[in-house]
């Protein structure tokens, strides 16, 4: 039987549109202009880690379910769920009127057909579709899912906040093979992606979608009502910080993802400007070595760069303040329910991992390729430690610069480079099945970029993602946090949050794990 669960000086600032693009505007007032930290060329939710292709999704798609500040999940897009009594049945009914921004109706075959390309490329997903026997339609708004075997976080993975996040998209393209990125994005979320508008690499245009239904609970994070306030929002690609100030300043722009800290003097003394940090458990750096390529085939040399790494080098770069970052060695973040440091080596000692380097008879005159997307200064700054560091211990290092979007198609590939940097949002990281850095299962569709193997890993992941009760599944991660740390998946180089910063007449501006814009209205609009 089924049972209802529920569980400074301006400077001279750029022209950002041209002739043509005003004369289509619906005005200054109706126009929100973001400038996002980079700009995404990735328009498909499923097919990157990148947070800003995420934060782009969520103005285009919507989710089944979305989680509150509580990390409890919140049905998004759908009315009703039931749940058998043992936890191996779902149905899910979805809320009556939903549109895409083709005028076609959402319906359970597109549901459907979106959660397994989802699940073909996520963590988390994956390990779901897995433990699934059955995941079907059942009439035009309900579709069922029937469990294989236990798996004690489903709506915990329906709803999860990052990428990637696990949105609606008409199945005719979400059949398109995940291993090639959609380039139409149409979803059911409320604003609509203009394509006649859209150059990339410079800005994307998004327009309201009329047909949106918010639903009637108060928002919170990415769940509850989205209100679509500005005719449109402008995406805009501006890499330099002293233009984005000047025209965040001038008006020109209104709201700016993430600056660093040294310019938020300048600001803060603005009383047109409000700064603040809208994420409270904000970003961890990452160092991620490639497990395919000689030396970081071998664990001891992995685990003598994690033994020299000083997360106080790394976190002014990143932090720019001192309240806004502090050292954390946790995989799963500082500050979250599974924090542990279990595995990690307990400080740095630059001594003792010259001494393991020597032990581990490593080659150290072939060049180490590091990944650098100096376009993206919070992530640019670690590759600039990281470099001296690794020079001092006595590798030859090739700092190869690129932009964001050319060092995601890098570092997809397994070879040509040994190290990148990148910095996740601590919400994706809080469990082992969300921490995609996680992933243990090597080489292939499965794995993921470094392309760790490690078969006890997986194990206990399968594991915990069936555990039937809090206290089994905080012993597993400890199990996978010590096993992932001895191993050298990754290296944790602090955690920190970042600011954001706004015109100060624009209100409702949501607080979250990501940069959410709906509700954000300019004065008494």
């Amino acid at each position: 039987m089924l049972r209802r669960t529920l569980l400074a000086a301006p400077l001279g600032v750029p022209a950002l549109l041209s002739t043509a693009a005003r004369a289509q505007s619906p005005g200054r007032a109706g126009t929100l202009r973001v400038v996002p930290e980079t700009l995404t060329t990735i328009l498909d939710p499923h097919f990157t880690t990148s947070f800003t292709a995420r934060d782009f999704s969520y103005l285009v798609f919507d989710t089944l379910f979305a989680v509150d500040d509580q990390w409890r999940p919140r049905p998004q897009m759908v009315e009703r769920w039931e749940r058998s009594g043992n936890g191996l049945e779902w149905r899910f009914t979805l809320r009556e009127g939903l549109v895409f921004h083709d005028g076609a109706p959402v319906t359970a075959e597109d549901c459907v057909a979106s959660l397994r390309r989802w699940g073909a490329r996520d963590a988390l997903g994956g390990q779901l579709l897995r433990a699934t026997a059955t995941l079907e339609p059942v009439d035009s708004a309900t579709f069922r899912l029937v469990l294989r075997e236990p798996f004690g976080l489903v709506l915990e993975a329906l709803a999860k906040p990052g990428a990637m996040v696990p949105m609606i998209m008409p199945k005719r393209l979400a059949e398109t093979p995940a291993t090639r990125p959609v380039t139409e994005p149409i979803g059911s979320g409320p604003y609509r992606f203009v394509a006649e508008e859209y150059r990339p690499g410079d800005r994307i245009v998004l327009a309201r979608h009329a047909g949106y239904r918010p639903r009637p609970e108060p928002s919170v994070w990415a769940s509850g009502a989205k209100h679509p306030r500005f005719e449109r929002i402008e995406l805009i690609a501006m890499p330099d910080v002293s233009s984005q100030v000047s025209a965040l300043s001038t008006g020109e722009v209104d709201y700016l993802e993430r600056l660093p800290a040294d310019v938020l003097p300048i600001l803060e003394r603005n009383r047109q400007v409000k700064v603040q940090v809208v994420s409270p458990f904000g970003y961890q750096g990452i160092l991620r070595f490639n497990h395919l390529q000689a030396p970081f085939d071998n664990v001891q040399v992995r685990r003598a760069v994690m033994l020299a790494v000083n997360q106080a080098d790394y976190l002014p770069g990143v932090a720019g303040r001192a309240e806004y970052g502090r050292e954390c060695r946790s995989f799963y973040g500082c500050g979250t329910p599974y924090e542990t440091a279990a595995g990690m080596p307990a400080a740095p000692d630059f001594e003792g991992a010259r001494r393991l380097l020597a032990e581990s008879g490593a080659d150290l005159s072939k060049p180490i390729v590091i990944l650098h997307p100096a376009d993206a200064p919070g992530i640019a700054a670690l590759g600039l430690v990281t470099q001296d560091l690794l020079t001092r211990l006595g590798f030859t290092v090739d700092l190869q610069s690129m932009d964001l979007n050319t060092f995601f198609g890098r570092r997809a590939r397994p070879e040509g480079w040994h190290i990148f940097h990148t910095t996740n949002t601590v919400p994706d990281m809080q469990t082992p099945l969300q921490n995609v850095y996680l992933n243990g299962a090597g080489p292939g569709p499965a794995g993921f970029a470094g392309w760790p193997k490690d078969e006890a890993v997986e194990r206990l992941r399968a594991a915990f993602a069936a555990a039937g009760s809090e206290e089994e599944r905080k012993r597993l991660a400890g199990e996978i946090h010590a096993r992932a740390a001895e191993a050298g998946f990754y290296m944790p180089l602090g955690q920190f949050v970042a600011a954001s910063a706004w015109r100060a007449e624009l209100t409702g501006v949501p607080t979250g794990p990501a940069m959410f814009l709906w509700n954000i209205a300019r004065g008494g609009r």
